[in-house]
């Protein structure tokens, strides 16, 4: 009883105490005061006592709560870096795939011109001797095509040994140009 009546005497000088600001000293049994000798303190003492267990408390909170913020803020820039991260991968992803078309459209319009070319132009050899053209030769080709002159005409050159030469489609017709300059119109007969 006695104990109860300076536990209330150190409440009343402590000031008013809301039940959510209990005090330390209040949640002790009073075995536990008695164990811990807080009967033998001054009502100033036990003030500050309690002070003390608040201002630890407190600090322990903070701690804990910076603690979980910096747990938190870890967690969050982890994520937020992930996310970037699939956000950079996504955009470059749309790079690439407008990078290959645009390369696969310029290697399909090559492709079309070549074709168009192998249909206008021929660059190949003349399978064997060559020494120009007399009226009525015949030019068997390296790639397996034989054309003909189609008009006539004389050209004499220096004789060389399958030389180069570009047949091409000129105004409807196919012309054979040869390394020395001369050309005259063919026509392919194989």
């Amino acid at each position: 009883m006695k104990l109860m009546l300076a536990a209330g005497l150190s409440l009343a000088a402590l000031g008013a105490v809301s039940p959510a600001q209990e005090q330390f000293i209040d949640r002790l049994s009073p075995e536990q005061r008695q164990a811990a000798g807080l009967n033998q303190l001054t009502p100033e003492q036990l003030a500050a006592l309690n002070a003390y267990v608040q201002q630890d408390r407190q600090q322990r909170d903070r701690l804990v709560r910076e603690k979980t913020r910096a747990e938190l803020h870890e967690e969050v820039k982890t994520q937020v870096k992930a996310e970037v991260k699939a956000e950079i991968k996504a955009e470059v992803a749309v790079e690439v795939k407008a990078e290959v078309k645009a390369q696969a459209k310029a290697e399909a319009r090559q492709e079309q011109q070549q074709a168009r070319e192998a249909e206008t132009r021929i660059l190949t050899r003349i399978a064997g001797p060559y020494s120009g053209w007399d009226g009525a030769t015949k030019f068997a080709l390296e790639n397996g095509q034989v054309w003909k002159q189609a008009e006539p005409g004389v050209f004499y050159s220096k004789p060389t040994d399958s030389p180069a030469v570009l047949i091409e489609k000129v105004y409807g017709s196919w012309r054979l140009y040869d390394q020395n300059g001369g050309w005259v119109r063919v026509v392919r007969i194989k």
